[in-house]
């Protein structure tokens, strides 16, 4: 197996001015800030310097892409007349961060992170209900630590089709574990990435653990571990792999730019899924954060969220994006959060072992 490591940290702190780099990753996702805490003994990242925040800003750290940072953070000061500043990384770090700063936080809100890392974390936020909160598509909302940011479909396959025949693109994940594909699927790795974790839990949900693990084995003898979910994409879009696992929207943005990129829905089965965001307990400016959190709940912010990343949004009354396919037409097996999270520790141990062999 080659393993290539891609991954940087990026940390930034900018106002709604000031162009934003957005973290990689694209938010890191549901049951794997839990496990991979639960694997790393390493002490807490210490907290990182932010200046004070004036009364009119708001302090946001996030995991969302740059394409809906770009767009939402001019959008919400033009509404709301606040500057914006951004703590931009990965969701494990952010949450790392977080914990550090728990006696004197710095940031007003956590957005676009996997759920479960703020589920496991949940002494370090505010429960809070914002206005629209009825209008939050059933059953997204199965916790009350956080409000769902928007609705993805983490679990895909990319499929290169100058590099993959028409009648080799693969259907079901089983697919993956031919050896033909030796070298040539990327995998950004689940100790990396949070939409890796995810994919890898969606293929044990889908075949049953014993089964699940079997298969999984044997299509990482054929992944390219990259450690960033962004390169996997970016990867199999330039031609430097076949296929790549990765996120619907991350895939989508790809097409629309002209890469020659097929997104194939697993027979056997996906899930939709919500990143979520939350108030953070004790902020400095709760009524900021409040905010920010209702602007992107509204049905204005998630337009300008759907309109930026094609991704699909949280509330009934809000279309989504016009390429999208109707879930109603796909295989949607939605793994059990409770089993997950449940889980967690263990999978990621497999996992770990899997990829040191």
């Amino acid at each position: 197996m080659s393993v290539r490591s891609h991954g940087r940290r990026r940390v930034l702190a900018a106002t709604a001015a000031t162009a934003v780099l957005g973290a990689a990753g694209g938010g890191g996702y549901y049951y794997w800030q839990q496990a991979r805490k639960s694997s790393d003994n390493a002490p807490a990242a210490p907290p990182m310097p932010v200046e004070a925040a004036p009364v009119r800003t708001v302090t946001m750290y996030s995991a969302m892409p740059t394409d809906i940072l770009n767009a939402l953070v001019p959008a919400f000061k033009a509404k709301s007349g606040m500057e914006v500043q951004v703590v931009s990384a990965g969701s494990g770090e952010l949450v790392k961060r977080l914990q550090a700063e728990a006696a004197r936080p710095l940031a007003d809100a956590l957005i676009s992170v996997g759920a479960d890392g703020i589920d496991a974390n949940a002494a370090l936020f505010e429960s809070y209900d914002p206005p629209g909160n009825d209008k939050i598509i059933p059953g997204l909302r199965y916790s009350r630590n956080w409000i769902p940011f928007t609705v993805t479909l983490p679990a895909v396959i990319a499929v290169n089709t100058r590099l993959v025949p028409e009648a080799e693109i693969p259907t079901q994940w089983k697919d993956l574990a031919d050896p033909k594909w030796k070298g040539k699927v990327a995998f950004a790795g689940s100790d990396k990435s949070g939409s890796a974790f995810v994919q890898m839990v969606q293929i044990l949900h889908n075949e049953g653990e014993a089964a699940g693990w079997a298969l999984f084995a044997k299509m990482m003898d054929n992944f390219v571990i990259t450690g960033s979910s962004t390169a996997v994409i970016r990867g199999a879009a330039q031609g430097e792999y076949a296929m790549a696992l990765t996120l619907e929207d991350n895939a989508q943005r790809f097409i629309d730019g002209g890469a020659p990129i097929r997104i194939v829905y697993p027979k056997e089965g996906t899930s939709v899924q919500a990143d979520a965001m939350a108030l953070v307990a004790k902020a400095p400016n709760p009524a900021a954060g409040k905010a920010l959190i209702d602007y992107i709940v509204s049905p204005e912010g998630q337009g300008v969220i759907v309109k930026a990343s094609g991704r699909r949004p949280i509330r009934t009354d809000v279309p989504g994006p016009e390429k999208a396919i109707d879930v109603s037409r796909l295989a949607i097996n939605n793994i059990p959060p409770e089993w997950a999270v449940s889980k967690n520790k263990e999978f990621m141990d497999r996992y770990l072992r899997l990829a040191r062999r």
